[in-house]
């Protein structure tokens, strides 16, 4: 699996600080895994001619 390293705003700090449960990881790569399914929707249906 690949590394990805992000610059987020300060604010987001606070954020993780107020949710310390929460596994800020998974929500950002699921997140991540959910556009590129996204995209990939888009360009099959930009194939098929339906975009």
């Amino acid at each position: 699996m690949a590394t990805v390293t992000i610059s987020l705003p300060k604010e987001f700090e606070g954020i993780k600080l107020r949710f310390p449960d929460v596994n800020w990881n998974e929500v950002l790569k699921r997140g991540i895994l959910k556009k590129l399914e996204n995209l990939k929707k888009f360009e099959q249906s930009k194939e098929q001619g339906e975009a």
